[in-house]
């Protein structure tokens, strides 16, 4: 019986756990993208934003060209729209002088595009796809590659955060007509699998090729937080910048605050009606948020749903929920990792490393039944369910 295959949105199904995007999204209508998330941050309090999907993209190109310096006063945001890391990225910045925050806006694109030069394992020309073209040679990894090793370990979910699951999630091919792996090809990927050999910068893999999967390594679950991280730190460098919402679809980071005193916003939708929002997260100050979903990547094959959240221990999708959001006051990266990595450990599991870790987590488990998880009182950030 052939595949059924119903989202698949991006060539690298890795690229991030998820991938919603909108500010100024009032003006087009909405679209099934990768992950579904409302941006409400720069928006006022009753306006809700949507989404830019891959069709969008040169509507998002052409909102960057109409969006001069001089558009803006201190209390409005200068909102710029492109596509980067597989989705669409938008940056809302604010400040005195529209020129300044501009060139402060540029300078995060060029350091987003950086950090996607260096780590994209899809591309033939990136960094990592360099070493994956030679696995069991020594080769000295990017920083940016090494920080993502180490907030692992830091973070203590290298059993449910794997970078090395290349071959298992190819096997599956999300970006294609989809392909359910027999037990033989998946064990036989797994292999491939395991974590390299390291040496402070430097890596190789230690084991051989499958006949299904050859070892790799795949940062496409954190790349997109890290390079949000490295957005916001090139708009805080000058000083232009006095609040900013960057976003690139599964993942929000913030700066600063905004003029008014008003809390960023940001909306999570279900993630079987797009037109729903469950949850809203606000916020004042450096925060960042994390969504992942089971709906951004799948196919389905004789009534069974396989999306591109793998377990790491068994290379078969996930199971037992279907949305997980982090919000906490840490990096892009951290909650790049954690919304994936607690997404795999299951609700139960996530609920207590968040309250353990004083994070907000708001999770839809595959019965469709919501656990909320608020951070401290103290953190300044609500979660708020919605009423269906």
């Amino acid at each position: 019986m052939p595949v059924q295959q119903r989202r698949s949105q991006r060539r690298n199904p890795r690229a991030g756990a998820g991938g919603r995007s909108g500010t100024c999204d009032a003006c087009f209508p909405r679209s099934s993208t990768s992950v579904r998330t409302s941006i409400l941050a720069a928006l006022p309090a009753r306006t809700e934003g949507t989404v830019l999907g891959r069709r969008f993209f040169a509507l998002a190109i052409a909102l960057t060209l109409i969006t001069p310096a001089g558009c803006s006063s201190a209390d409005k945001p200068i909102t710029v729209t492109r596509p980067a890391l597989g989705t669409v990225v938008t940056i809302n910045a604010y400040g005195e002088n529209p020129r300044d925050v501009n060139a402060a806006i540029e300078d995060a694109f060029a350091v987003i595009s950086a950090v996607e030069a260096e780590l994209d394992a899809y591309s033939a020309t990136s960094t990592i796809a360099a070493i994956n073209a030679a696995p069991f040679e020594w080769h000295a990894l990017p920083a940016d590659a090494v920080e993502i090793l180490d907030a692992i370990e830091r973070l203590g979910v290298a059993e449910s955060f794997s970078p090395t699951l290349l071959g298992v999630v190819k096997l599956y091919d999300f970006g294609g007509d989809g392909h359910v792996p027999t037990e033989g090809e998946l064990s036989a990927a797994l292999q491939t699998a395991s974590m390299p050999e390291r040496d402070d910068d430097r890596v190789r893999f230690l084991g051989i090729a499958s006949s299904t999967a050859e070892p790799g390594l795949d940062f496409g679950g954190a790349a997109k937080g890290l390079a949000l991280d490295r957005a916001r730190d090139a708009l805080n460098a000058k000083g232009a910048v006095t609040g900013a919402l960057v976003t690139a679809g599964s993942t929000t980071v913030t700066l600063g605050s905004k003029p008014d005193g008003e809390p960023w916003r940001v909306g999570v939708e279900d993630p079987r009606d797009a037109t729903v929002v469950r949850m809203t997260a606000e916020w004042t100050g450096n925060g960042a948020l994390s969504t992942s979903g089971d709906y951004q990547h799948y196919f389905e094959h004789n009534g069974v749903w396989y999306h591109h959240i793998l377990d790491p221990k068994t290379g078969t999708p996930a199971r037992g929920t279907r949305s997980l959001t982090v919000v906490g006051r840490f990096s892009g990266l951290d909650s790049d990792i954690l919304s994936t990595a607690l997404f795999v450990d299951g609700p139960d599991a996530a609920l207590a490393y968040a309250t353990a870790h004083g994070l907000g987590v708001y999770i839809i488990d595959s019965e469709g039944r919501t656990h909320l998880a608020s951070a401290p009182a103290d953190s300044s950030i609500s979660l708020s369910e919605q009423s269906e």
